[in-house]
């Protein structure tokens, strides 16, 4: 994935979140941990979340998203202070599972930091079983990969 500068995020993703790189997110090998970006990317997913109204298509049918798996390629070692860009988007969707693609792009450096993707399959919380999303929810997240 090429993206050379803040702009270029906003455009390639539907959603994106800007958070600051703090200290206290950085470990003893003087960088940040890898477990941060998973969470930054977990940030970008939620807000994407909330724009298609996952929890509420959830509350009212009883079937939303469940995670199935994350991973994440590190491309540049971030330190505090700094402020990322982290973007999502879907670039798989079926009846029951939709694909996630995530960037960390860094402001201090204008370089991705690190790209990724998460699958989530469409889960019955009542039954405890995976199941088709809500046809509104497909919709919903349609709709906005069609905006971006």
């Amino acid at each position: 994935m090429k993206l050379y500068s803040d702009q270029a995020v906003y455009d390639a993703f539907p959603v994106v979140v800007e958070l600051p790189v703090v200290w206290g997110e950085m470990d003893s090998m003087r960088h940040v941990n890898n477990t941060a970006y998973i969470r930054w990317m977990e940030t970008s997913r939620f807000a994407y979340f909330d724009k298609i109204q996952l929890r509420e298509s959830g509350e009212t049918s009883g079937r939303s998203g469940i995670l199935k798996s994350v991973e994440c390629n590190f491309r540049l070692p971030l330190t505090a202070p700094d402020r990322i860009l982290v973007g999502g988007k879907v670039i798989d969707l079926g009846s029951d599972y939709f694909v996630m693609q995530h960037v960390v792009f860094s402001i201090n450096h204008q370089k991705v930091a690190a790209h990724g993707r998460s699958e989530i399959v469409g889960f019955d919380y009542k039954s405890q079983k995976k199941s088709d999303f809500p046809a509104s929810l497909t919709k919903s997240i349609r709709s906005l990969e069609e905006m971006a």
